[in-house]
């Protein structure tokens, strides 16, 4: 087995699949299996099975299976190497020269996030230049000055020394176009001060840019003012529904309790400030996507900072849409709530300001922890935003407020936590909560509306007789790994579907290395397959019918006799054919020779006795069969 395969098996072997999956889907037993309903596609029964021993999923009603790798893949969006690389990290799993050679491994060309990495160390040499000069200046005055070399902060000068640069080093202008350092042949970020984006793993992805105020060049002409903050694109390689802004220097603190803000000041003068946890989106809300990402990490749950005003209460609301199925405890804190007078931001809180007093600093900062630590939950949060633009004696408002909260709770995927929430709301409200149940059925999402015009089941593939006979085989194969030890004379006859062909070659070999366990050999497939989604269906969908097979044994022994004797067929139709031409052509001794391999063949099938053949040409020849 390559290095990559081992690398593989030691990081699903690190990672328990139930665990992952339960912390994005209520899981409850059934028999020796876990159930739910499925994540992958709308249904009203749970037909989505999740196996403890054998650590894969398998859904009947999509046709979806997989392990470890797969959940990721499929929960985040991701490619099997950064699932791969998502888990490894999780487990403390080190992945160094593991890609080497595989063909899942680096793109070709230059790797995107070396490149990267390499121009967030040229602008840090152009933030400590002549040229950088005012955007030293600017960081000194946000008290930013020690987050310098930490936080990769840097400097775009708005000369020709990043093209030149970028000349000499043979940076890939594609490369560069993607990450927007390159507009329409000219540097968008020049003139501003750099902020380095890394994602979680610390894999440089992009940056952000922000104008350096009374700077040459930047006041711009009339109405044409240059933003003050300009952000690198998506592009393959910078998702912003995924990254977040300090979640890797979280990370580094083994912070557990994750706090969401808005900028990149405020994020890093917090964690200058001793609050570690802070994190910002990136040009977008923060997402249910961002939610499965900092899950990994906010074991203590999350808190979202916003302002007290009109855009903080529609970023609090968006909040409650995205946020309404994840598995976070989530919490919100409003500026508004520090009574700090003009403080709005949370750099404006706990950075300290020039000559001021130290205890100052000290209880602002505390009243900021404060703020924090008795965040209320986003609900209770959200009702009270929701009263400040209308007002609950009013019949009408009421009912406003009401079909508001139908249309989030129709996107709750839970029963339980739709129900929950239902008088939760209710109490809000104050109606009975039947009455909101009642709107709840009348109000259907577009969202909700188009998953239940999806295709709800998966059409199963028409199989033959020997398909079907070869699947079997397979299962049983799967329930007892030892019927292919040895010389493995149940799975000796040529298989007509190519994959089973490879998973039964992929089970001999599992074998042959000590996986003679139906649950190790199992897992081990999984992860040999994790890449192919054909086969892992094809390994879920044999795996489930392998736990119903009471005597493995007993059944491939008469799959695979049935099977030597439709494979055999063909062969003794080529040896009538040619019995008969020697026969007619007067030639005993081959007749003799094919009349007793037919014999043969047709006893080993158990279909004839063992008769006494003549094989002597002066002999008669018995009837041809």
């Amino acid at each position: 087995m390559d290095r990559f395969e081992e690398a593989k098996l030691r990081v699903k072997e690190a990672t328990d699949l139930v665990a992952l999956i339960e912390a994005s889907v209520p899981l409850r037993p059934r028999g020796r299996n876990l159930i739910a309903l499925c994540p992958f596609h709308k249904e009203a029964s749970p037909s989505f099975n999740v196996s403890r021993e054998r650590q894969y999923f398998h859904c009947f009603g999509c046709g979806k299976s997989g392990d470890v790798f797969t959940w990721v893949q499929e929960r985040d969006g991701v490619t099997f190497r950064e699932a791969m690389e998502i888990l490894a990290d999780r487990a403390g799993i080190s992945l160094e020269g593991v890609w080497k050679g595989h063909q899942g491994g680096a793109p070709k060309g230059p790797d995107p996030f070396e490149v990267l990495a390499e121009v967030t160390s040229f602008f840090r040499r152009e933030l400590d230049g002549a040229a950088g000069e005012p955007a030293r200046r600017y960081l000194e005055s946000r008290g930013l000055v020690e987050a310098i070399d930490e936080w990769q902060l840097g400097f775009h000068s708005p000369g020709p020394a990043f093209g030149r640069e970028a000349q000499q080093r043979r940076w890939p202008r594609e490369v560069l176009e993607q990450a927007g350092l390159l507009r329409a042949g000219r540097g968008s970020f020049a003139g501003r001060v750099i902020f380095p984006i890394v994602d979680e793993r610390g894999r440089h992805v992009g940056f952000g840019g922000r104008i350096i105020p009374g700077a040459p060049g930047n006041e711009g002409a009339g109405d044409d003012k240059p933003p003050k903050y300009v952000n690198s694109p998506e592009s393959p390689f910078f998702n912003k529904r995924r990254v977040l802004f300090g979640l890797y220097h979280a990370k580094k603190a083994q912070q557990r309790r994750i706090v969401v803000m808005e900028g990149y000041t405020d994020v890093i003068a917090c964690h200058l400030a001793g609050f570690s946890g802070a994190v910002a989106s990136l040009g977008t809300a923060f997402t249910a996507d961002h939610a499965r990402v900092v899950e990994r990490y906010a074991t203590e749950g999350l808190v979202l900072m916003f302002d007290g005003d009109r855009a903080g209460q529609q970023a609090a609301e968006r909040a409650m849409r995205e946020l309404v199925n994840s598995q976070l405890p989530v919490r919100i804190a409003l500026m508004s709530d520090t009574d700090e007078g003009g403080a709005k931001d949370p750099a404006d809180v706990v950075t300290a300001r020039p000559d001021e007093e130290p205890e100052l600093v000290h209880e602002r900062r505390a009243r900021f922890s404060d703020v924090i630590d008795n965040a209320e939950d986003h609900l209770s949060v959200w009702f009270r935003l929701l009263r400040r633009r209308m007002d609950f004696s009013q019949a009408v408002h009421v009912d406003a407020a009401a079909r508001e909260c139908a249309g989030i709770l129709a996107l709750v995927t839970s029963p339980v936590r739709q129900a929950a929430m239902v008088e939760q709301m209710a109490r809000h409200l104050a109606v009975p909560t039947p009455t909101l149940q009642r709107l709840l059925t009348k109000v259907r999402p577009a969202r909700a509306q188009a998953e239940d015009e999806a295709p709800a089941r998966r059409v199963a593939p028409a199989r033959s007789p020997v398909e079907r006979a070869e699947l079997e085989l397979l299962a049983c194969f799967l329930g007892k790994p030892t019927l292919l030890a040895g010389e493995a004379k149940c799975a000796d006859t040529p298989f007509t579907l190519p994959d089973v062909a490879t998973l039964v070659a992929m089970a001999i070999e599992g074998v042959a290395l000590g996986r003679t366990k139906a649950d190790d050999l199992v897992k081990y497939l999984f992860a040999r397959v994790a890449e192919e989604p054909a086969l892992r269906s094809l390994l879920g969908e044999s795996s489930e019918r392998a736990a119903k097979i009471a005597d493995p044994e007993a059944v491939a022994g008469g799959l695979a006799e049935g099977r030597r004797r439709v494979h055999a067929e063909p062969l003794r139709r080529s040896l009538r054919q040619r019995l008969e031409q020697a026969i007619r052509i007067g030639d005993g001794a081959t007749a003799a020779a094919l009349q007793q391999e037919l014999l043969d063949s047709l006893r080993r099938d158990r279909s004839v006795p063992a008769p006494a053949v003549a094989t002597r040409p002066d002999q008669p020849l018995p009837h041809t069969p």
